[in-house]
């Protein structure tokens, strides 16, 4: 498949976009001398901001993109660098102190199991931050997935789903996995974009990316007219147009390392 994402389309939205990292970030505790990693880091320029406001002494930016990763290049150096690979199976050697993912983990199946490979990466003390978009039942993913069905030929069949527990299950997980601390709050951000084509034009630098990566340009040209289309459809043009988002936020830390008797 090709690689669909652009660091142009995904930035139109970049202030939007860029929120809940810094409200993330603000859960992390700094400490001294952080191993930091940073699971989808996209074209790299959070990751640097992260990797500053913390202070790291080394920090790890993974993307399975190179049209994302061609972007990271100039911000190597001082403690950060970048490295392809994917969520699902990355291999990289020692423990870290926080693991950070930012809009991430929805392109990730098996949740519990990914939580637990991570926790398993944690130093003692060692905090998790991960930020998951909650919008999979949501009008607008409704209405790509019916735009789906409707180019089943081309896409054999190929419907997007993404993956996001119950904010509760991630609570219930975390206490599982050991973390002595955890917070797991549900936001909406109440985003007011110029119109509902600028809804088309949000998800054309995400969701709909999974399907320009299946197919030609001219057919998936066609697929983002039908899916403006059936937002028109459903949906009143008015402009303004109040376009709320739920993100689920999660942090959590592990246990300091007891010192032995």
């Amino acid at each position: 498949m090709a690689d669909a994402w652009n660091p142009e389309t995904y930035h139109k939205f970049k202030d939007e976009r860029s929120q809940p990292f810094h409200d993330l970030l603000a859960m992390v505790g700094p400490r001294p001398g952080m191993r930091v990693l940073d699971l989808g880091c996209g074209p790299g320029e959070l990751t640097e901001l992260l990797h500053q406001r913390l202070g790291a002494r080394e920090t790890v930016g993974l993307d399975s993109s190179e049209n994302m990763l061609a972007k990271t290049r100039s911000k190597e150096g001082k403690g950060l660098r970048f490295v392809p690979g994917s969520i699902e199976d990355f291999s990289l050697d020692g423990k870290f102190d926080l693991i950070f993912t930012n809009a991430a983990l929805q392109w990730v199946d098996d949740h519990p199991a990914l939580l637990a490979r991570l926790a398993g990466m944690l130093a003692p003390g060692g905090q998790i931050a991960m930020q998951v978009p909650y919008n999979e039942d949501s009008e607008f993913h409704a209405a790509a997935r019916d735009v789906a069905a409707e180019f089943r030929g081309p896409l054999s069949g190929f419907v997007r789903h993404l993956i996001a527990l119950p904010p509760m299950e991630y609570a219930r997980l975390l206490f599982g996995l050991g973390f002595a601390e955890q917070s797991v709050v549900l936001r909406i951000y109440p985003h007011v974009l110029p119109s509902l084509r600028a809804v088309a034009d949000w998800y054309r630098g995400s969701l709909l990316t999974s399907y320009e990566s299946r197919l030609d340009q001219e057919t998936f040209t066609r697929f983002v007219n039908r899916y403006e289309e059936v937002l028109r459809e459903r949906f009143a043009d008015i402009k303004p147009f109040f376009f709320p988002f739920p993100r689920i936020l999660l942090w959590a830390k592990l246990a300091e390392q007891k010192a032995s008797a």
